[in-house]
């Protein structure tokens, strides 16, 4: 059981109070989660160990603003998806230069070994790739209540308070983006298979 003291609250106080041990408590507590919902909402071209760094930074500069309405975690993520929603407004007036490995890459796809079936290959890794990339194409609102209930601690009721909607609205984008997401991976099996021969 945890100790009332440990409580987010609590050491967010501590934090208020001039306890710099108590911020690096909640970064040991929330600080993967952050970063792997960033990494999950923007994927695998995003710096994001930079943008965690910033999220937490905004953490610094906000926590006079923290009201305690809402749960410390609630709050935390609120910063990390706005953190997202602005990168994306900045690479979307600046995107990356377009690299040129990625056509050469495909072309040599053709010329692998025969190997292992398909289910062997599709393991571990490569199924988390799959499912990343069948996330990446859900419409946002599916895909944002997907990352936030699978890579934070909140609960329904708090990721729809975070977003402004329903609790039954959080489940059925759920439902709907889990359903999404098997289908696409299942396609992606499939296709696969068939280009192997199985």
């Amino acid at each position: 059981m945890q100790d009332r003291a440990d409580t987010d609250e609590a050491l967010l106080a501590r934090y208020r109070a001039g306890d710099p041990s108590a911020l690096d408590a909640l970064v040991d507590r929330y600080g993967r989660s952050v970063y792997a919902f960033i990494h999950r909402t923007l994927g695998p071209e995003a710096a994001a160990e930079d943008l965690a760094q910033e999220v937490w930074l905004r953490v610094i500069r906000g926590v006079g603003r923290f009201d305690g309405r809402a749960r410390f975690s609630t709050w935390l993520f609120q910063v990390a998806r706005n953190a997202c929603l602005d990168h994306l407004r900045r690479r979307r007036r600046h995107p990356p230069p377009a690299r040129a490995d990625s056509e050469t890459a495909s072309g040599l796809d053709g010329l692998a070994a025969p190997g292992p079936s398909i289910l062997e290959r599709v393991s571990g890794r490569e199924l988390g790739a799959l499912v990343d990339e069948a996330v990446r194409e859900l419409p946002a609102p599916q895909r944002e209540v997907f990352l936030l209930r699978e890579h934070t601690p909140l609960t329904f009721g708090e990721i729809g308070e975070l977003l402004g909607v329903p609790r039954e609205t959080v489940k059925s984008r759920m439902r709907y983006a889990l359903a999404a997401v098997r289908r696409a991976v299942r396609r992606r099996i499939r296709a696969e298979a068939s280009s192997h021969g199985l």
